[in-house]
């Protein structure tokens, strides 16, 4: 079963390049067209290999290769099997085959407030891949660096007022008290 979706993991797997790194190049606005799903980052595949493709040609015109660069399809980019459309699989199943947690899928009231596709039947839940795949796109959202930067961070929108020293709480509680300068 082949899901063309992929997580920051396989993204970095695939490169052989550390996490951080690939979260330094999506906060920088290099890489791939990268996708957020709630509060996980996403890479579709057909993106990931369209940058593969563009970095490869790039790569051959600064080598003086004056080629088109044609890379081999594999078949599993072919899209869904035939198979994955036809049935329908498990909450474990599908979130082994999505790479999402298993509470999206799981968990009633989760499932219900994503608007997670799912089918009883005969009191067994089940899913299909293909509305996965759908409802995954049209949920997603498409990263930009600004918002990258704010969720990575999470820092608030104005700087807060930095917090007062003990002397500071003390000489306005008791302002004449400690003041040096003398009374006249």
């Amino acid at each position: 079963m082949h899901y063309p979706v992929m997580t920051e993991k396989h993204v970095a797997d695939r490169w052989q390049v550390s996490l951080k790194t690939l979260r330094r190049w999506r906060l920088d606005g290099e890489g791939p067209v990268w996708h957020k799903l709630f509060r996980h980052v996403r890479y579709h595949e057909a993106d990931v290999l369209e940058f593969e493709h563009s970095s490869a040609q790039h790569l051959m015109t600064l080598l003086g290769i004056k080629r088109d660069f044609k890379p081999e399809v594999p078949e599993a980019a072919q899209g869904l099997d035939a198979k994955a459309e036809d049935n329908y699989f498990t909450a474990k199943e599908i979130a082994e085959a999505a790479s999402l947690p298993i509470h999206l899928f799981r968990d009633q009231a989760e499932r219900n407030r994503k608007r997670v596709p799912h089918l009883m039947l005969v009191g067994n839940l089940r899913f299909s891949l293909p509305a996965i795949q759908e409802w995954e796109t049209a949920n997603s959202v498409v990263g930009g660096t600004a918002t990258a930067v704010s969720d990575e961070a999470e820092s608030p929108a104005a700087p807060l007022e930095p917090a007062k020293r003990w002397h500071e709480l003390v000489r306005e509680q008791d302002g004449a008290r400690f003041d040096s300068a003398p009374s006249s």
